[in-house]
């Protein structure tokens, strides 16, 4: 194999490694999106639980109030009917003083229990739109986290095909060349390969001496690029445009 060979193999094999970390990278979103999805949903099943217990509070405030007041006006009632059998007027005077205060709260009681009624409807409209929103973002949520789920087996899908290909590719170069490639790719963010267009290396975008150059284009010996020390290549000189004509 010419060394123009094993720099073509080594080039495809850091394409692939760029493949996996670019769809490792999409795949690492996808738990991201679900919590914020399910934060969407935490805050709408809330909405809609508050105003829920909004009108169970409602509800149990009017039946105690109305039992309140059932008992009231019966007791209202008696005393109403002692008033034929009281004796003399002074305690005929005070039981009447009673019933007059009774019924005041009565009717105290009685404007307080419509308030809370015509609340209690309020409050339905909104726990009703609470709910049809909740609905809607569960919907929403159900449709966009299936398309995650088939995001996510696509991607497993995708990075077994990339496995294989690495595979195949990491046997087509040459093992010295294949531990000093792997070891400069832990040290330099993934990316130990990268051609040199011009006089400048893709990988740190500086420019090489312009006697590495020439050395580059004869594609007869492995470099590195002086700044940031990745292999580096002529693409041209691996890569030489088709013929025409």
């Amino acid at each position: 194999m010419s060394l123009r060979e094993k720099l073509k193999a080594l080039e495809e094999l850091q394409q692939i490694d760029l493949d996996v970390t670019g769809v490792r990278g999409e795949a690492e979103g996808i738990p991201v999106r679900r919590a914020e999805i399910d934060a969407v949903l935490a805050v709408a099943k809330k909405a809609y639980e508050a105003e829920k217990s909004r009108i169970e509070d409602n509800e149990r405030e009017r039946r105690q109030i109305e039992s309140l007041l059932g008992m009231e006006r019966d007791k209202v009632k008696k005393w109403e009917s002692r008033l034929g059998d009281i004796k003399t007027p002074r305690e005929y005077a005070a039981l009447s003083r009673e019933i007059d205060i009774a019924r005041k709260t009565n009717d105290s009681q009685s404007e307080q229990l419509r308030q809370l009624a015509s609340a209690a409807i309020e409050m339905r409209r909104v726990l009703d739109a609470s709910a049809d929103a909740l609905s809607e973002k569960e919907m929403a949520a159900k449709e966009e986290l299936d398309a995650l789920s088939r995001r996510e087996a696509d991607f497993a899908t995708r990075l077994r095909e990339l496995d294989v290909r690495r595979g195949e590719a990491a046997r087509k170069v040459d093992p010295a060349l294949l531990g000093r490639y792997e070891n400069i790719k832990r040290r330099r963010a993934g990316i130990a390969v990268c051609p040199v267009v011009g006089n400048t290396c893709r990988g740190c975008n500086r420019n090489i001496p312009p006697q590495l150059s020439l050395v580059l284009r004869r594609a007869d010996s492995v470099e590195s690029c002086p700044n940031c020390n990745r292999i580096i290549y002529s693409a041209e000189a691996v890569n030489p445009p088709a013929a025409t004509g």
